[in-house]
């Protein structure tokens, strides 16, 4: 072989290795790259046929986020009567939780009791959950039982607005939740009746929303936006968010929907559908509107075209609703330097104004 042939050949050989040390490189890139994806996958396969370690791996798992959660219906059971115990309120015979000004009916009994009797602690426990639930004659389906329960802690959660988001931030931390909305009733039960009856005489959505805004309802939204306003600042502030070093809870990032009932009379469902979207535009913390109620009610049947109607109405007294309903779904995942990696800067303000219907 001749000196020039030796010399390409040495060239080719050189060639050859130096490629297949860049795809060498390249590939240990990529693994490095994907070094996290690799062991957790390994972890969980590893999990799987352990229950107790496939749970503790779940439990540490980083979640995106719970996008429809009923507050008083996340709490658990025990809270409710340890707040209803402070409160010194009573549950009658009905297994409803009434007022300290109530606790004279007949066979009332103080929550408080409960600390001391062990039965009466399991019968509230049962009574504000679906713990140990069994059909009856009288209750036929965990349907009925559900939907039931939030009427009988209804005076204790009525109250603790605030001491239930904080409950629940806390546990969605200590689940590594990193967004949740909370979904919530918020509107002017002094002004329902009023508003109810300045509608109740219009024959058209149009005429209505001008009827309300003309009767009051820009002040009923500030009103409650206020109310919103004072509640976080003491959230805030009981899990010290603030200080150099915050309470477990702080990381979460939550959002409200407001809930409108179904199964109240049309128009009654329109001045809650207008007080929510117009909270929604004026407040960047409330981000939906969500009817609620057993969808299989009569009511919720029978009006189920009305209330389309009612949320597909084009414009409301400044802005639109957003028509036609389109479900929103996406999980926020929380970057290394703690903020939600969302498409714009504050997590919820991408579907503001759009109801949900569930």
């Amino acid at each position: 072989m001749t000196a020039a042939g030796q010399a390409l050949r040495r060239r080719i050989i050189l060639a050859v290795i130096l490629l297949a040390a860049f795809i060498v490189l390249l590939r240990v890139a990529v693994l490095a790259g994907e070094f996290d994806t690799v062991i957790t996958a390994a972890t969980f396969e590893a999990a799987r046929e352990n229950r107790t370690v496939l749970r503790a791996f779940l439990h540490r798992m980083p979640k995106g986020g719970d996008l429809h959660t009923h507050l008083a219906g996340a709490v658990y059971a025990e809270r409710f009567i340890a707040w209803a115990a402070q409160q010194e309120l009573c549950v009658d015979p009905q297994r409803v939780v009434v007022p300290k000004p109530q606790c004279d009916r007949a066979g009332a009994v103080p929550v408080s009791d409960a600390m001391r009797d062990q039965q009466l602690y399991n019968w509230l426990v049962d009574t504000f959950s679906m713990r140990a639930f069994l059909p009856t004659p009288a209750v036929p389906t965990g349907h009925d039982e559900f939907f039931a329960a939030f009427d009988k802690f209804g005076a204790v959660s009525g109250t603790h607005f605030v001491d239930m988001t904080i409950d629940q931030l806390r546990r969605y931390d200590s689940e590594n939740v990193q967004y949740v909305e909370f979904m919530e009733s918020s509107w002017c039960p002094d002004d329902r009746d009023r508003f109810v009856k300045a509608i109740s005489e219009t024959t058209d959505d149009a005429s209505k929303l001008k009827t309300l805004a003309a009767s009051g309802l820009g002040d009923c939204v500030a009103a409650r936006r206020n109310v919103l306003t004072v509640a976080l600042g003491k959230i805030r502030s009981a899990l010290a968010c603030d200080a150099p070093k915050p309470q477990p809870g702080c990381g979460v990032t939550f959002r409200y929907i407001i809930q409108v009932n179904r199964n109240n009379p049309p128009d009654e469902v329109f001045v809650q559908t207008a007080i929510a979207a117009a909270l929604i535009r004026a407040e960047p913390r409330v981000v939906a509107l969500n009817f609620v109620g057993p969808e299989d009610g009569l009511v919720a049947r029978r009006d189920y075209t009305r209330h389309m109607q009612i949320i597909s109405h084009p414009r409301s007294h400044r802005d639109r609703w957003r028509p036609p309903y389109r479900p929103w779904r996406r999980a926020c995942l929380r970057t290394r330097h703690g903020r939600p990696a969302c498409r714009d800067a504050h997590t919820a303000s991408r579907r503001r104004g759009q109801p949900h219907q569930h």
